[in-house]
């Protein structure tokens, strides 16, 4: 771990100060994550050295989205998922910490403190390759994640619109880049595929639009499911982590999402969707899902547009990507990657990738399951 460094050394000690977990030796902060400041810690308490996961939240976070997120974890502590980071409460009670700012105007400031999951962190959310065994492993935890969850209906919510609903604001993020433009690689790449980009999001509301959604079940979902938020030991995932971005949503949104990123990164075919692996993660998720006590396999509605979740969560990813680069000193050329991957994908899909899978991935699955959660 990193030597002491003033002041994020006295910034965690006088948080650790609200528990009762021993006193801060070492620090680490852990880079891969973009969205909040986390920390490896170790404290010390009668002799004892524990290891934990220290966060503050980014700045935008509201407290309900907190108190969502925590429910959540408590309830899948009670699930046999896999490990779950137990979040730490406060001397108070609390699960969480508020900072309130000294000058009487900033937003306040919140911090959690977690376990420490054992496991290795064998990905990031960038290029995952996965041999099969780790492809198995990702879908059955999937599906045990929205067996787990299945009617829950956590205290506070999340902010951030569902998917459907979320498009709109995707368009007008995109119409506003021009004024935002700071004159880099990755503004050029952006202004020369905005038009594209817009209509592809415009194509995807109306395909939406005309679809009952009732027909297809909400839930609890992980909305970041991806290869850097699992655990392995060996091929066996046996850590699931990060939900500051769950929420309520479509149940086939989160397993489109998670086909995004599991199956199209890397190498010649980069943005392309990989035929085998990502039918071998449905074929996983629905063989599990029909054995799992609450949940059912996706049904005919939502294979029939699982297609366009999977688009839909290229489209979700690349929001993130345009907002994050504009909000924050990013490095132009890290996100011109990202960029530059989801218009890869967003042409393969218009062009052809829809079609692909609607007629070669959802009908080889040779599965029939007509029947509603």
């Amino acid at each position: 771990m990193a030597p002491v460094q003033e002041p994020i050394h006295d910034e965690i000690a006088s948080v650790l100060a609200q528990y009762d977990l021993g006193k801060l030796v070492q620090f680490e902060q852990n880079l891969i994550g973009y969205n909040n400041t986390n920390f490896a810690i170790k404290t010390e308490k009668q002799g004892v050295r524990k290891d934990y996961f220290f966060r503050r939240y980014k700045s935008e976070i509201l407290p309900e989205e907190i108190i969502f997120e925590h429910a959540l974890i408590r309830r899948l502590l009670d699930e046999d998922i896999c490990q779950v980071a137990r979040v730490h409460k406060t001397k108070t009670g609390e699960t969480f910490f508020t900072q309130q700012p000294q000058d009487g105007k900033s937003p306040p400031v919140y911090y959690a403190v977690f376990d420490y999951l054992q496991g290795e962190d064998r990905f990031t959310w960038i290029d995952p390759q996965l041999n099969p065994q780790e492809v198995l492993e990702a879908a059955m935890v999937l599906a045990k994640f929205h067996d787990a969850v299945y009617g829950f209906v956590p205290p506070g919510r999340r902010v951030e619109p569902q998917m459907l609903d979320l498009l709109p604001q995707i368009m007008e993020n995109l119409n506003l880049v021009n004024r935002k433009s700071k004159g880099s690689i990755f503004d050029d790449l952006l202004q020369a595929n905005l038009e594209f980009l817009l209509n592809e999001c415009q194509e995807m509301q109306d395909y939406c639009a005309g679809l009952d959604w009732s027909l297809a079940p909400r839930m609890v979902i992980h909305c970041d499911y991806h290869p850097g938020n699992l655990k392995f030991s060996g091929s066996e995932v046996v850590g699931l982590f990060d939900f500051d971005w769950s929420k309520i949503d479509l149940r086939c949104f989160d397993v489109g999402l998670a086909i995004w990123y599991l199956c199209h990164w890397g190498g010649e075919r980069n943005g392309i969707i990989r035929f085998a692996e990502s039918l071998h993660f449905l074929q996983v998720y629905q063989e599990w899902s029909a054995e799992l006590p609450t949940i059912n396999p996706l049904d005919k509605f939502e294979l029939q547009h699982l297609p366009v979740m999977v688009n839909l969560g290229n489209l979700f990813v690349l929001n993130w990507t345009v907002r994050d680069y504009y909000a924050t000193d990013a490095d132009p050329e890290e996100y011109l990657m990202y960029l530059e991957h989801s218009i890869q994908f967003s042409r393969w899909f218009s062009l052809r990738g829809w079609e692909f899978m609607r007629d070669n991935l959802i009908p080889n699955l040779n599965m029939d399951y007509d029947h509603a959660m």
